[in-house]
């Protein structure tokens, strides 16, 4: 696996490609019941640009008063053929360090949120993305091994959807 992934990263070194940034809002998807604000970078992956591949990265919060107050870290990767995409999104969950509670956070610590979707493109540089996919919630376990804690999947397979309201620079 660590072989495919360099030999992975010196293809693309080598390929040349061009590229559009974009900065967007997103409710749902990964982050559950909550929102954040990413940036994303669009990489052709072929002469026409009909093939895209576009990571994503995010900081966000989880909804007021559903937990304690939760800070959300994005991270997410998508191929898209035309205005129809495939992906996954992994979203990190932990205490909000800019406000105190007396409650601690008392919900999963990843969220991995592979997601079919589709990008509503309008004449303006905006868009709008509506993706459907599956939550897969994973928690540290409270069990100590030999390597220290290990991730817990927490059993629950939900269906889950997402929106993306989005500009493109």
């Amino acid at each position: 696996m660590k072989n495919t992934l360099i030999v992975i990263c010196i293809l693309f070194s080598f390929y040349k490609a061009d590229g559009q940034i974009g900065i967007e809002t997103q409710f749902g998807g990964s982050n559950f019941l909550g929102a954040s604000i990413n940036t994303k970078y669009t990489i052709q992956i072929c002469d026409s640009s009909h093939h895209t591949i576009t990571p994503s990265l995010g900081i966000g919060f989880l909804a007021p008063k559903w937990y304690a107050p939760t800070s959300i870290i994005h991270f997410g990767v998508n191929y898209a053929y035309k205005k129809i995409g495939i992906g996954v999104e992994a979203s990190g969950f932990t205490d909000n360090p800019f406000v105190s509670s007396a409650k601690s956070k008392d919900f999963v610590d990843v969220i991995i949120y592979p997601n079919l979707n589709y990008t509503f493109q309008f004449k303006s540089p905006f868009y709008i993305s509506a993706s459907a996919g599956l939550y897969l919630a994973y928690s540290k376990a409270s069990k100590y091994y030999n390597s220290g804690k290990k991730w817990h999947f927490e059993r629950d397979i939900i269906p889950g959807v997402g929106f993306s309201l989005g500009y493109k620079l």
